[in-house]
């Protein structure tokens, strides 16, 4: 039983870091890219000719609450899977 949990602990820390590290490569991917890429971030792009940085700028709204949405879903799978294993321990 201690093994099936610590196993979901570690699951769950693993989603963390990578859902971390991959917002914050996201995040800093639009000051780095102003500073190494200034041509292409100042060309206007396909939606209203607004510049490619406002663009992804924008787009960090969504890439939030796709994370967010993705870590609430799958802590809660990985929560339901503790109280089961926490109901067959009490049975």
């Amino acid at each position: 039983m201690e093994e099936q949990i610590l196993q979901l602990i570690r699951k769950r820390k693993q989603l963390m870091t990578s859902a971390l590290a991959a917002a914050l490569l996201f995040y800093f991917f639009l000051p780095f890219s102003l500073i190494f890429i200034p041509d292409v971030m100042n060309r206007p792009s396909f939606i209203y000719s607004i510049s490619s940085a406002w663009l992804y700028a924008f787009l960090q709204i969504p890439m939030t609450w796709f994370f967010c949405g993705l870590y609430h879903r799958t802590a809660n799978k990985i929560d339901r899977q503790m109280e089961g294993i926490d109901k067959e321990k009490s049975l």
